[in-house]
């Protein structure tokens, strides 16, 4: 069941970190310097920090006990998928307005 996890989490966690930084990347070169820019670059960093952390002690945490782990582990993912729907959800919504505001200058 370890290896389950860790084989499926953390490709997940490569994939989903790289598509965050390229979004991320996305809003910010169309409104480098702005307010949008400048969150959307904070929202990017603070996601990957965040995401490496879990990463990183859920793997500890697994090999240090399996039956707790998975009492924590796996409900602690669930937060995190939600808040990372949401950051993507959040980057897409900033992309759009964006170009709106690239698009009216």
């Amino acid at each position: 069941m370890r290896n389950v996890i860790l084989f499926v989490g953390w490709p997940i966690l490569v994939v989903g970190s790289v598509f965050i930084f390229i979004k991320g990347k996305g809003v910010y070169g169309l409104v480098k310097g702005s307010l949008i820019g400048k969150i959307s670059k904070t929202l990017v960093y603070t996601m990957l920090v965040e995401m490496y952390s879990l990463g990183i002690v859920a793997t500890f945490f697994l090999y240090y006990s399996l039956k707790i782990a998975l009492y924590v582990v796996i409900p602690v993912f669930i937060v995190w998928f939600i808040n990372f729907v949401v950051a993507v959800k959040v980057l897409t919504y900033a992309t759009d307005e964006a170009k709106k505001m690239a698009g009216s200058n």
